[in-house]
């Protein structure tokens, strides 16, 4: 099972430190939260934060771009070191359009949906991305509870991606510990990001509890 920590529940003044750590156990990329106060009620990092995980890493990172205008902003997220961004199909934009602009300019894109949007209203959407992120909480804030009709949509995305993307990675975010993980990786996701689980416990323990749940 591939991990990702979320960076927000890290501790801002061990951010070297806590990075060394997730890598140490193997974390296979690191996921930033971008909240701009309008599209979800809170706020969080900018370019500047991601250029200093980037500084620190040695994995991937993976912005999740919780904003308003993504198709505004996105470039500047590049620039600061972002391998790939995530961007929400519930967006006030032309995803089809972003889309093709970044595919242009080279950019790897992720897809997110949130709990309330079903897979079959995106499926058009997901080829060529680099993954699909399910939204297991409604997003903005960490250590919310899992939503469980969060699995039926993994299996649908699933089905979906074996057939038409392959290449594509199945990400699940919000309330992932190891009783949720364990459902999730059940269920045929490929990426677990976690925040409050990883960070508020052993890191290396908690992220080598979550790549176990891989091995079947």
């Amino acid at each position: 099972m591939l991990v990702s920590p979320s960076i927000i529940s890290a501790k801002l003044y061990d951010l070297q430190g806590e990075i060394g750590q997730c890598e140490d156990a193997g974390a296979s990329s690191f996921h930033l939260d971008v909240m701009d106060g309008h599209f979800v009620p809170n706020l969080t990092i900018g370019p500047d934060f991601v250029k200093a995980v980037k500084h620190s890493s040695h994995v991937p990172l993976e912005t999740h771009l919780m904003i308003e205008r993504p198709d505004k902003y996105y470039r500047s997220f590049v620039e600061a070191g972002s391998d790939v961004l995530m961007v929400h199909y519930e967006s006030p934009i032309d995803l089809g359009t972003l889309f093709h602009k970044m595919d242009q300019e080279g950019i790897r894109r992720g897809l997110v949906v949130n709990p309330e949007t079903n897979i079959s209203e995106v499926e058009d959407l997901i080829p060529g991305c680099h993954s699909l992120l399910i939204m297991s909480v409604h997003p903005g804030f960490s250590g919310q509870k899992f939503i469980t009709d969060s699995l039926r949509k993994i299996r649908e995305a699933r089905k979906f991606i074996d057939s038409n993307a392959p290449d594509t990675l199945l990400e699940i975010d919000g309330g992932i510990n190891l009783e949720t993980g364990k459902l999730c990786a059940e269920a045929g996701v490929d990426v677990l990001i976690s925040a409050s689980y990883i960070f508020g416990n052993d890191i290396g323990k908690s992220i080598g509890y979550l790549k176990a749940l891989g091995k079947h």
